[in-house]
């Protein structure tokens, strides 16, 4: 992350912590970056000075304007002011980390074969809470090819115990012992 997304992301999250909007901007800045990364031709747009500054920020009006809060609106005017919209994305980033630290909630990736049903995912939060000592989002993954079992990552730690892994774990003990 660079030190001007942090800068910049810094300011306005302690600009809508105080003003009591941390939630609001948070979800917000979150939503934008989605639609960003989905049509991340709208950034090239945005950074583009074939097209005037002016109309640069129209279009932010046109599209945001009437959706987000004034504040979100006119820290991408700002960015498109000071030619920095490509930094958009980690800005967001810092601030959900930021919202997150504030509050403390940590998030926790999991990736299974299947889709986990409630009562195993509210186990899993509780275990992982006991382990991190904070609130846990989960945010889940599906992949076959774990064929079993349960990856987390959480703190930048992996938490390994999908079939694969065990398998690998024999594979190296047997080879080991011979």
């Amino acid at each position: 992350m660079t030190s001007l997304a942090r800068e910049y992301g810094e300011g306005l999250y302690e600009l809508a912590r105080d003003e009591g909007l941390g939630l609001l901007i948070f979800e917000q800045m979150d939503d934008i970056s989605a639609l960003l990364k989905q049509q991340p031709q709208f950034i090239r747009l945005l950074c583009s000075r074939a097209i005037e500054r002016d109309q640069r920020l129209k279009i932010i009006d046109d599209t945001f304007g009437n959706h987000m809060h004034p504040y979100v609106t006119n820290f991408m005017k700002l960015l498109v002011e000071r030619e920095h919209f490509d930094a958009f994305l980690q800005c967001a980033q810092w601030i959900h980390q930021r919202f997150n630290d504030d509050n403390g909630v940590v998030e926790a990736y999991v990736t299974s074969a299947v889709a986990l049903n409630e009562d195993e995912l509210a186990a899993l939060r509780v275990k992982l809470a006991h382990i991190s000592g904070r609130q846990v989002k989960l945010i889940t993954t599906i992949d076959p090819s774990v064929i079993g079992g349960v990856r987390v990552e959480m703190d930048g730690r992996r938490y390994d115990n999908t079939i694969q892994d065990r398998l690998g774990r024999l594979k190296r003990s047997l080879t080991q012992a011979l």
